[in-house]
């Protein structure tokens, strides 16, 4: 049984329409959000201008809510992959795969994350939706964290890695390796016959082997 009335629940489903509409303009636009303009969002969503506003203030509050739908997505993907019964090194390996995974399975909302810089226009956005982007930012990133003491603890990771500069570099080597998966996919597998999903685990157990004890 939820608790949302009735009007509650209508304003959650105009929302979900708004951006659903906003992503599917952006994945037909060469310049996603930068190609989309408000008029085209409340066309596509079948609402006026007007009602738009009434739940997104400007377009760069539909990026920042569509972002926040890609950094739940993927959290989401990440405690599917990850159990306490795993080794950190394990556990590293099958957040990896995961992440993977979520870019193959729902690619602008992982790209409008990855590709997330901090810029003026944010000031045209919500202060709450700001914080709520930072706090699951700050969870993804928590789980590796965690993820690297785990493997210091239990042995299967190096005992001298700083766990938060570590992460770090994880994620910047996934990012590089996820980003030259999405650019560079045809050249690979045309011209080199790379098979790009056996070129990702081997690209993850490089990671692994950077980081595993012995």
């Amino acid at each position: 049984m939820t608790n949302l009335s009735r009007k509650q629940m209508i304003k959650a489903l105009n929302r979900d329409a708004i951006l659903n509409a906003a992503e599917h303009l952006m994945k037909n636009n060469p310049k996603g959000i930068d190609g989309v303009t408000m008029d085209d969002i409340a066309k596509a969503a079948e609402f006026t201008k007007r009602t738009v506003y009434q739940y997104f203030l400007s377009k760069e509050e539909i990026h920042f809510a569509i972002m926040i739908r890609g950094h739940e997505g993927m959290i989401a993907s990440l405690n599917k992959a990850i159990h306490d019964q795993q080794t950190g090194l394990e556990r590293l390996l099958e957040a990896g795969k995961a992440l993977y995974q979520y870019s193959q399975d729902e690619p602008l909302r992982f790209w409008a994350v990855m590709a997330y810089e901090n810029q003026e226009s944010d000031f045209k956005v919500s202060q709450s939706l700001i914080e709520e982007l930072y706090r699951l930012g700050e969870i993804s990133m928590g789980m590796l964290i965690d993820t690297i003491k785990r493997g210091k603890e239990d042995g299967s990771m190096l005992p001298n890695l700083d766990e938060t500069t570590t992460a770090f570099v994880i994620w910047s080597f996934l990012l590089g390796v996820l980003n030259t998966a999405k650019t560079k996919k045809n050249y690979m597998t045309y011209m080199h016959k790379i098979d790009l999903d056996s070129w990702i685990n081997d690209a993850l157990m490089h990671m692994i082997n950077t980081v595993r004890k012995g």
